[in-house]
């Protein structure tokens, strides 16, 4: 796959993005985003960690669908196929997920504060994703959560 970005490209991005691109261009991905990219020690696309505290009370008035779901992060060690997510409550349609997934996300973003909505407990694994032969449609895929969360979803559900 080749991406082409002119001029106008890069003049439309914001400075934050310009910056991380121009690192990953220059092989240096692996350093740390600049001060203001961490508002309140949230960060871009890497799932927040749930302490035991946060976690009972991001479960209080969840829902059972939703509660099944995280239930099987924990079981299955924070990384979960689409098919197994979509299985446990027995949906078919991928836009259950997406409501599901918007719903955790918005009450951990109130629960911590996160104005700025940047804060995630669930991501998505690019590398991970399957698509039918004419890649027209998503076949499968993985979400995952932190090691942290995964913990405390673990004690939350007692599970060894």
């Amino acid at each position: 796959m080749q991406i082409l970005i002119d001029q106008s490209d890069l003049k439309r991005m914001s400075p934050s993005t310009r910056g991380e691109l121009l690192r990953i261009l220059q092989g240096d991905a692996g350093a740390a985003p600049p001060p203001s990219a961490g508002v309140m020690g949230f960060r871009w696309r890497t799932p927040h960690d749930l302490t035991p505290e946060l976690t009972r009370k991001l479960m209080r008035g969840i829902g059972a669908e939703a509660t099944k779901r995280l239930e099987l992060f924990a079981r299955k060690g924070g990384r979960v196929t689409m098919r197994e997510l979509l299985a446990v409550c027995r949906d078919e349609d991928l836009h259950a997920l997406t409501a599901f997934e918007g719903h955790v996300t918005r009450k951990l973003r109130r629960l911590v504060g996160d104005e700025n909505n940047i804060a995630s407990l669930i991501m998505w694994d690019y590398d991970a994703e399957t698509w039918d032969a004419a890649h027209k449609n998503l076949v499968d895929g993985v979400y995952y959560m932190s090691e942290a969360t995964t913990r405390a979803l673990r004690k939350y559900f007692k599970v060894n």
